[in-house]
C-alpha cells in the first residue's frame, strides 16, 4: 500500500503544485545546515537552467536558418519548429500555470498530424485530393494564381515591367545553334535590351530513351523578355561558352569557389558588354548517365559549363581572357547583385512527384508551383527592368540524382505537354532561380519588398540553402591525419560539395572553372 500511496501523492503533487507561501512556509522550518544546503542545489539548478536556456536558443537558431520555408509548409518538410514548442523557461512557466497534463497536451496538439504526413511523404502521397477532370484543373490553377498574385500586388513595384516567357523546342546535339536561330528569328537578338535572359529548361523529357544522352531528346529553352507586339528578324547574337573542366579561374585552397555567374560576368567586362547588351548567362546543363558508370547509373543533373549570349564583339576578349588564365576573379563584382533563390525546398512541398505535374489543388496555394511563377515574382516585386539584367534563369547546380524516392515509387509519370507541340514524359530537375543585374537604389528597395514579401506571404527564406561559392577543399591534403580521418573527410566532402567524381571514365571537378587549387 505504501507504494500506491507515495505514487498518488506525486501525483497529486504534479497535478497541484503548491503555491509560494507554501513553499515559504516549508522552507521557514529547515534547520541552518538544511537551509544552506538547499540554497546551493538550488543556485547549481539555476547555473543549469540558464545553460540549458542557452543550449535551447543555440539549437533554436540553427534550426531556425536551416528551414528554408515556414508556416504550413515547413511544418509538412521539415516538423514543428522550436520556436513554435517554446523556450525551456516558457514551458516551465506554462507548467507552473496550468500543470504538466495541460502542458504536455499542448506540445501534443502542435504536433498533430505531424506521423501522418510522414508517413504520406514515404510513400510520395498527396496531401490534398487531387482533381482528375483537365478543364477543373486549369480553372482551380488559374484561381490559385490569380489569389497569389493578388497577395503579391502590394509588394509589386510601381513601374514593374511586364514579364514574358516564351519556350521553345530544340534538340540536344543542336540546342545551341537552334537557341542562336531562334533569338535571330523572333527579333530578341537585334533588342537585347528588352530580354532578361535566356536558359535551358531544367527537366529531362522523355528520361526512359536514351537515358546516357540528350542528343536525340527534346531540350526546351526559354526567353525570359518584354512582350512583343510585333515580331521582326534581325542578326544573330554571338554566343562564347566555357567549360567547367577548365581551370579558367585562380582559387587556393580555402577561399571561396566561383558561381559560373562570376566568370560570365568577368568575359562581359573585358568585352565592355553592359547588361543592354547582354542577352543572358546561361548555365549548360545536361540531364543524363555517367559516361563509363555501371550498368543501370541513374540519370544526374549536370552543369557542364556556361554559355553567355550577347552582341557580337568579335572573338578578341575571349582570346585575351583565355591567354591570361586562370584568372583572378574576386566573385560579384561592385555594383552587380546575384540572387540565387532555393527553389528545390519549393518544389519538396508543392511538386512532391519530380515525374508528375504540379499537384492541382497546390497543398499550399500561398506558394508558387513553377520555378517560372517564382523568377516572375522576384522580377516584378524587385522591380528589375530588362536593360540592366544580364540574368534571369531557372537552373541546377549540382550533380544529383534525378529520381523520385519514396516507398513504392517508380521514375515514370505521365505523358505532358512539351515545346513542340507534343507530350511525353519529362522529369522536373530545377534547383535554383537565378537573377543576375546590375544595381541601382530603386533596386535595393525593392529587394527590401522582396524580403518582406517572402515573410510575410511566402512564409520563407528563399536565399538559404543555397551552397553560394563554397570553399575550396581537398580531401587528400590531410598529411598528418590518421588514414580513417581521411576516409571521413573524403565522405563528408561528397555529401557536402560535388567533390571529383568517378563513375568509370567520367569526372566531374568539386569546383567548376577553378579546378585544380593552385598555390
Amino acid at each position: 500500500m505504501g507504494l500506491f500511496k507515495n505514487l498518488k501523492q506525486g501525483l497529486d503533487a504534479v497535478r497541484n503544485p503548491p503555491d509560494q507561501a507554501a513553499i515559504e512556509a516549508s522552507l521557514a522550518s529547515l534547520t541552518p545546515e538544511q537551509r544552506a544546503a538547499y540554497d546551493a542545489n538550488m543556485a547549481r539548478v539555476s547555473v543549469a537552467q540558464g545553460e540549458s536556456q542557452a543550449s535551447w536558443e543555440q539549437a533554436a537558431a540553427i534550426n531556425r536558418e536551416a528551414r528554408v520555408l515556414g508556416g504550413p509548409a515547413g511544418t509538412y518538410l521539415y516538423g514543428a519548429s522550436a520556436d513554435d514548442l517554446g523556450f525551456p523557461d516558457e514551458l516551465n512557466a506554462r507548467i507552473a500555470e496550468v500543470g504538466v497534463w495541460q502542458a504536455q497536451k499542448a506540445l501534443r496538439a502542435k504536433r498533430t498530424g505531424e506521423f501522418k504526413a510522414g508517413v504520406r511523404q514515404s510513400f510520395n502521397r498527396h496531401e490534398v485530393p487531387q482533381e482528375g477532370d483537365p478543364v477543373a484543373r486549369e480553372r482551380i490553377a488559374g484561381e490559385e494564381r490569380a489569389a497569389r498574385a493578388a497577395a503579391r500586388a502590394p509588394y509589386r513595384a510601381v513601374d514593374a515591367a511586364h514579364v514574358a516567357i516564351s519556350r521553345f523546342a530544340t534538340r540536344g546535339e543542336t540546342q545551341l545553334e537552334e537557341v542562336v536561330a531562334f533569338l535571330a528569328a523572333q527579333g530578341h537578338a537585334a533588342r537585347p535590351e528588352r530580354v532578361f535572359g535566356v536558359y535551358r529548361v531544367p527537366d529531362r523529357i522523355s528520361q526512359t530513351l536514351t537515358p546516357h544522352s540528350e542528343r536525340g531528346r527534346v531540350v526546351e529553352w526559354d526567353v525570359v523578355h518584354l512582350p512583343m507586339a510585333s515580331v521582326t528578324p534581325g542578326p544573330a547574337p554571338a554566343l562564347t561558352s566555357f567549360g567547367a573542366g577548365d581551370q579558367w579561374v585562380a582559387r587556393r585552397l580555402g577561399e571561396p569557389s566561383v558561381l559560373d555567374e562570376d566568370l560570365g560576368l568577368a568575359f562581359l567586362a573585358e568585352a565592355g558588354i553592359g547588361p543592354e547588351r547582354c542577352l543572358g548567362l546561361a548555365r549548360y546543363c545536361e540531364f543524363r548517365e555517367l559516361r563509363g558508370g555501371q550498368e543501370h547509373e541513374p540519370i544526374r543533373t549536370l552543369v557542364r559549363g556556361l554559355v553567355a549570349l550577347h552582341a557580337d564583339v568579335g572573338p578578341g576578349p575571349f582570346e585575351a581572357l583565355r591567354d591570361r588564365a586562370p584568372l583572378s576573379v574576386p566573385g560579384e563584382p561592385a555594383g552587380v547583385v546575384c540572387e540565387i533563390l532555393n527553389w528545390a525546398e519549393v518544389a519538396k512541398a508543392v511538386r512532391p512527384k519530380i515525374h508528375h505535374p504540379p499537384p492541382v489543388p497546390s497543398p499550399f496555394p500561398y506558394l508558387p508551383s513553377t520555378p517560372q511563377e517564382l523568377l516572375r515574382a522576384y522580377l516584378e516585386v524587385v522591380g528589375i527592368q530588362p536593360q540592366d539584367c544580364y540574368s534571369a534563369q531557372a537552373t541546377v547546380d549540382r550533380a544529383r540524382e534525378l529520381q523520385q524516392g519514396g516507398l513504392m515509387t517508380t521514375n515514370l509519370g505521365p505523358k505532358q505537354p512539351v515545346a513542340d507541340g507534343k507530350e511525353r514524359m519529362r522529369s522536373h530537375g530545377c534547383e535554383q532561380v537565378v537573377v543576375v543585374y546590375r544595381d541601382a537604389p530603386a533596386y535595393a528597395a525593392g529587394r527590401e519588398r522582396w524580403t518582406a514579401y517572402e515573410a510575410d506571404v511566402l512564409l520563407a527564406g528563399l536565399r538559404k540553402g543555397n551552397r553560394v561559392r563554397p570553399r575550396i577543399a581537398d580531401p587528400d591534403d590531410l598529411p598528418d591525419a590518421p588514414r580513417g580521418l581521411k576516409t571521413i573527410a573524403k565522405v563528408a566532402g561528397t555529401i557536402d560539395r560535388i567533390t571529383l567524381l568517378e563513375f568509370g571514365e567520367e569526372k566531374l571537378p568539386p569546383h567548376r572553372y577553378c579546378w585544380p587549387p593552385v598555390g
